[in-house]
């Protein structure tokens, strides 16, 4: 267990670190400072089980399908075929597969968290108990409505009418503007973009080289510069995969070409971590949540919320991912995969511990749990998790800062 004097500091001290990202850098030092003797230390390949209580979760998931963008579409030589099928959607829009994907997102979480589960869910909705966070996107938004009716089926008490009432509860989420949303980094902030364009510009000469032939190739077929461009590579990706989900067949002329362009688009998708700069922005503003309410916890608070969802993109699991220092060999995250980042606490000794788990796609896979890079423990001790994680944290204000972005947040 914690000292007792040790608890009252980081409680003392735990509001002011909301502040400055160098008052929570000093709190985590302290932290690790009192955990020198106070801790029993980690236990090697420990699974959470039933000696040991969830405190919080930060949970994020993709969208469920969609219909393809405006750039996968002029890609395509099935343009018409694919406007057709998704001219309710429109593009980008959520398809009927991905609400029923979104649905299993809501199934997993109230099986994981709630009456079946860790129990942090209540089954009544208890708007103390769960934060729900979208980005200003209509496929975000829609799968977190779908997936949150999902993680409360209405109780009797919560059932407002006979038809309606009796199978939704309304959960609320929130949104932010686009060009103020930290998990909208990759197009807000002015100096990811710059970073961006450097990491393509050198990653030419370097890990695309092997694929230069093939993106030639595409750039002919398709009239688009791959070669300039290899987020491209992605594009194409993400649009046969979206064509697939719709009932439609790959081209015959791409067949050929299916390995090399699922190669070059996975690391088309590391491009937007390729440096610790550009994961510190694109994940440490979510770190920087997740230790802050840890600390909370280790100060002997409660936590409100317990859940934090996030309804968001490929590309904020990977960057969530990354900051938190997980060993992973997956590629481009499915629609409806999800990342969580799950704070534990054992009921014999007090100490605090931080288990990664990810699940491939709602609904067709079962969660996975992974080791964080450098730590032998599994759950990995939370001292161990901030020595190891410190350098990417990013308060939500130096965020703002650092990207040139103008907000009233």
């Amino acid at each position: 267990m914690l000292m007792s004097w040790t608890t009252q500091a980081v409680a003392t001290m735990a509001p002011f670190a909301r502040r400055t990202n160098k008052m929570l850098k000093y709190l985590i030092f302290v932290y690790l400072l009192m955990q020198v003797n106070t801790s029993p230390g980690n236990v090697t390949n420990r699974e959470a089980n039933d000696d040991m209580e969830l405190l919080m979760v930060y949970f994020v998931n993709r969208h469920g399908e969609r219909a393809p963008d405006d750039v996968e579409l002029s890609l395509s030589d099935q343009q018409e075929e694919l406007k057709s099928l998704t001219h309710v959607e429109g593009p980008e829009g959520l398809t009927n597969v991905g609400k029923r994907r979104a649905y299993q997102i809501g199934k997993f979480i109230r099986q994981r968290y709630g009456s079946e589960g860790s129990k942090i869910l209540s089954k009544v909705y208890l708007k103390d108990e769960i934060l729900v966070r979208s980005t200003d996107k209509d496929r975000t938004k829609m799968t977190a409505l779908v997936a949150m009716s999902a993680a409360y089926p209405p109780e009797p008490v919560q059932q407002w009418d006979e038809s309606l009432g009796k199978i939704w509860q309304p959960v609320p989420y929130y949104s932010v503007p686009l060009n103020e949303d930290y998990l909208r980094y990759f197009s807000n902030c002015d100096r990811f973009v710059e970073l961006m364009r450097n990491a393509k510009d050198e990653s030419i000469r370097q890990e695309f080289a092997p694929y230069l032939d093939v993106m030639q190739l595409l750039s002919r077929r398709t009239g688009q510069n791959f070669v300039e461009n290899p987020l491209l590579l992605q594009a194409l990706f993400d649009l046969f995969r979206s064509s697939l989900a719709l009932g439609l067949n790959i081209p015959e002329w791409a067949k050929p070409f299916l390995e090399s362009l699922s190669e070059g688009a996975r690391l088309a998708y590391k491009l937007y971590f390729r440096t610790n700069e550009m994961k510190k922005i694109a994940g440490g503003v979510l770190l920087n949540k997740f230790t802050e309410q840890a600390l909370i916890a280790a100060s002997g608070k409660e936590i409100k919320p317990r859940l934090h969802v996030f309804s968001s993109h490929d590309f904020n699991l990977g960057a969530f991912m990354e900051v938190s220092r997980v060993r992973s060999n997956h590629g481009i995250p499915e629609y409806g995969a999800a990342f969580a980042l799950e704070l534990y606490r054992s009921k014999v000794t007090g100490e605090l511990s931080v288990l990664p788990v990810y699940l491939p796609q709602a609904g067709d896979s079962t969660p996975q749990v992974l080791q964080v890079n450098g730590c032998d423990a599994n759950p990995c001790g939370l001292t161990k998790f901030m020595e190891l994680t410190k350098d990417f944290l990013l308060p939500e204000h130096e965020y703002y800062r650092i990207c040139n972005i103008k907000t009233e947040l």
